[in-house]
């Protein structure tokens, strides 16, 4: 999905989010902020997904502040309640059956794509006991575009699928459903960033949430990009991307590139994720915030 004029104000809003909690001079902040707005008025454009923009600008951050990586606390605290939540939700699947417990699963790290500090409803500034209560409503709206069956059906006659995470501390849920695919047979890789950047994980964060111990491998998905990026992905994923019966993708940023670079994928793609925005869900056909899992 390509971006929209109205993008560009969320691109703004979220890096004013970022610079309202570090702690730099307010001569700095200024400077990030002009350089971000010089970027944007010279590069923006509709002909490129919203997450290349976000990206860039939180490069400007990290390289004017000098911070290699930015809410190190926050990335650790959300990893670190994935953790624990996941492993209470893991003893509850496993009292479901099969089907019952696949759906159980998507759905929870569905709901877990909301453990997203930059949009959590306090943003940046986000407390963890908010963000308990806010993944316990989010699972019980449902899915209002629902294709979990259709997606089960296609992951049991798969070989080979790769696993695109998004967010520090969901994927610790990641882990739970990718240990459910692994029953069914398949390899599964998991696919992570290789420098962090907001709030995606990296390999690192796969290693503290113990990511090793369910997927086949893992591999790098490009360098700090939110979410995979067109043009800097690995050779790796290119390749792995070409051979896989499944792509399972979380998050919106992934969908936005995925929608574009559907042609190039021979297998099935499904996507993960609540929406972030109402563009993104008017794209859908729905409106508001929603819950979604979708093959495209």
């Amino acid at each position: 999905m390509r971006s929209h004029l109205n993008c560009a104000g969320c691109i703004i809003d979220d890096l004013c989010g970022a610079l309202q909690l570090i702690p730099l001079e307010e001569k700095t902040k200024q400077e990030i902020l002009r350089e971000s707005f010089q970027f944007l008025a010279r590069e923006f454009s509709t002909e490129k997904i919203p997450s290349y923009f976000i990206t860039e600008v939180h490069r400007i951050l990290k390289r004017i502040s000098g911070i290699e990586i930015p809410f190190k606390e926050r990335r650790d605290k959300c990893n670190q309640l994935g953790i624990e939540m996941a492993a209470k939700i893991n003893l509850e699947a496993e009292g479901l059956e099969e089907s019952e417990r696949f759906s159980f699963l998507v759905n929870w790290t569905i709901a877990s794509n909301h453990l997203d500090f930059r949009t959590v409803g306090t943003g940046y500034g986000f407390q963890m006991a908010k963000i308990i209560e806010e993944l316990r409503a989010c699972l019980s709206e449902g899915l209002k575009i629902d294709q979990i069956a259709e997606i089960l059906q296609i992951a049991k006659s798969s070989l080979k699928i790769l696993y695109i995470h998004d967010n520090v501390g969901e994927i610790a849920f990641d882990k739970l459903l990718i240990k459910e695919l692994r029953r069914y047979g398949a390899s599964i890789t998991s696919v992570l960033r290789g420098g962090p950047i907001t709030s995606d994980a990296t390999i690192e964060d796969g290693e503290t949430v113990g990511l090793q111990e369910a997927a086949s491998k893992i591999i790098l998905a490009g360098p700090d990009t939110l979410g995979i990026s067109l043009h800097e992905m690995s050779d790796q994923l290119k390749r792995e991307l070409q051979t896989v019966d499944l792509v399972i993708a979380k998050g919106q940023a992934n969908y936005y590139a995925l929608t574009e670079y559907r042609s190039e994928v021979p297998g099935e793609i499904a996507c993960l994720f609540r929406t972030k925005c109402e563009i993104v869900s008017n794209e859908l056909g729905e409106t508001g915030k929603i819950n979604v899992a979708i093959l495209l």
